[in-house]
């Protein structure tokens, strides 16, 4: 068996060979300090903008974007989505929030607005899921129904309320109040002040009733009607508006 000899040939391949694992060593070891470096910078870089999107009506957009860029705009990775969430979700009129990261240096921001149906016992609003919520009632862009009744009992009022403005919309007519007692018996009142009394039996029957009556009632006399009690079975009490002259009097 004789000895392998080393050529310079073959010492000069080993010699290249080792050469180049080095530099690709050194280079991957140039590249992960870089990225190194990059990731670093990536950490401490701002967040740049902030995109709010969503229909309001109630909340003041420009408002609410100014806030979030006061409070939470900065490090990219170190602004945490759930404090942005609960930050929105402690104010008024805002529903749903949902909050992402947009790489490199965004925050996309979408709000569901509450939608306010009716206010609830004065100081309280519905919003159109039959839920509560509390806003302030004077920032209402718009005029809504007032519902009355026990605690727990929104839900009920709302659709009870629902089908009798339907029912009296039909007629050209419309419902501004009503009212759940205790005892649960109903009363509205229309848009023309009228008080009507409706018990807890046959409701919107005998809101139908109060529909076909009503042109001859108000024929009957020339004062307004004050209040209509459908309370009977077989007939109606009506209380008429004491005339200006006797009211002065």
């Amino acid at each position: 068996m004789t000895a392998q000899q080393i050529t310079p040939a073959s010492k000069a391949s080993f010699i290249g060979g080792l050469v180049f694992f080095l530099l690709v060593l050194v280079l991957v070891f140039v590249a992960g300090w870089q990225f190194s470096r990059w990731v670093q910078g990536q950490q401490t870089a701002p967040i740049a903008e902030v995109r709010l999107y969503g229909q309001f009506m109630q909340l003041d957009a420009a408002e609410l974007q100014q806030q979030l860029q006061q409070q939470f705009v900065g490090n990219f990775f170190r602004v945490n989505v759930d404090q942005v969430q609960q930050f929105l979700q402690q104010q008024p009129w805002v529903y749903q929030v949902a909050v992402r990261k947009q790489w490199p240096d965004t925050l996309v921001v979408v709000v569901t607005e509450q939608q306010p149906v009716a206010i609830w016992n004065a100081d309280l609003l519905l919003n159109n899921k039959g839920e509560l919520f509390q806003a302030p009632i004077a920032q209402l862009q718009q005029a809504l129904p007032q519902l009355h009744g026990p605690d727990g009992t929104e839900q009920d009022a709302l659709n009870m309320f629902i089908l009798m403005q339907q029912l009296l919309q039909l007629h050209q007519l419309s419902a501004e109040q009503l009212w759940l007692t205790e005892r649960f018996s109903w009363r509205i009142q229309l848009a023309d002040g009228l008080s009507v009394q409706l018990g807890r039996q046959d409701t919107l029957k005998r809101l139908q009733r109060l529909i076909d009556l009503y042109p001859l009632l108000q024929q009957h006399k020339a004062a307004a009607m004050a209040e209509v009690d459908l309370r009977y079975d077989t007939g109606i009490a009506v209380r008429y508006a004491e005339p200006e002259t006797k009211r002065k009097a």
